[in-house]
């Protein structure tokens, strides 16, 4: 039962080695996670009504992994008494989808989100700190256009680069990674995800003006990028984080848009996305306001 027993994309357990003293190495050294010994007379106890005592052994440094285990020995557990017509209760599963989301896929795709929103912000943020950083804010300044076009030329080109990073991250998640979505989805993530760019550039163009320091950005955006990715559930679900973060997660905009992405690349039935048009305008259009009234407050400086 236990080598048989898979879910809807792969096996339960994988089975490393049979040789008792070898498990118990292998165990000890943290090479094995789970070892179990079933005694020799197990079937005869069986028949003969009589409870075997079956051994685990398990290298528990993770909880989580851990947990994994013992649901899956459980079940392992009901398979046997089912295949012999004793369970108390017959087990059924009924999916919405055909496969499962892989757990590399899963996080595959809050890499991508976190590729759009540094992209997007950090490349923007740079390139205009990078004025003052080089001294050429002055060139700028005197520049024969107007400042609201000079900051977009900025956005623009933030956005240009956040297309390379976006691109590249996106042939790994699903080349090496096994990202997929349904072909009629991809269209409207596409949509999302450049309205979130342009959003986050703004944001970057104002940041990049008012502090003008892109030593400073850089950990500032990418640290704020790294804990929004666990915050918001894309390590683990949202349902599995702390009540104070989940309710952070409701307020915290980099959280909607991990939730909207993965909802447009793996749920086969969506849910109401319909905040999503107005959301995402206002945001797009309170972002460039605030990076391009910052930018024009910096010249004017």
């Amino acid at each position: 039962v236990i080598t048989d027993l898979h879910g809807n994309i792969s096996p339960y357990f994988r089975v490393i080695t049979r040789e008792r003293a070898e498990a118990e190495r292998l165990v000890s050294e943290g090479r094995l996670q789970f070892m179990i010994t079933i005694p020799a007379d197990f079937d005869a106890l069986v028949a003969a009504g009589k409870p075997p005592r079956i051994e685990t052994r398990i290298f528990n440094i993770n909880t989580d992994m851990t947990k994994n285990i013992r649901l899956r020995l459980d079940r392992a557990l009901v398979e046997f008494a089912m295949a012999r017509g004793t369970a108390p209760l017959r087990v059924v599963q009924t999916t919405t989808r055909e496969q499962d989301v892989w757990r590399r896929s899963f996080i595959a795709a809050g890499a991508l989100a976190v590729a759009l929103l540094v992209g997007a912000s950090l490349n923007t943020a740079i390139m205009a700190a990078r004025e003052w950083d080089r001294q050429t804010v002055k060139e700028v300044r005197l520049a024969p256009h107007a400042v609201w076009a000079t900051g977009l030329g900025k956005v623009l080109a933030g956005l240009v680069a956040t297309a390379a990073n976006v691109t590249v991250t996106l042939v790994v998640a699903v080349t090496l990674f096994g990202l997929q979505a349904p072909v009629d989805r991809w269209l409207s993530a596409a949509g999302f995800g450049a309205l979130v760019a342009i959003a986050g550039a703004g944001l970057g163009l104002g940041l990049g003006a008012w502090l003008r320091d892109y030593r400073t950005l850089q950990p500032l955006l990418l640290v704020t990028a790294a804990g929004s990715f666990f915050a918001s559930g894309r390590y683990g679900n949202v349902a599995t984080r702390p009540p104070a973060v989940r309710a952070f997660d409701a307020y915290w905009p980099p959280a909607f848009v991990f939730e909207t992405l993965h909802a447009l690349l793996h749920m086969p039935i969506l849910p109401d996305l319909s905040a999503v048009a107005w959301i995402l305008p206002l945001a797009v259009v309170s972002g460039l306001a605030f990076g391009l009234g910052l930018w024009r407050r910096s010249l004017s400086a």
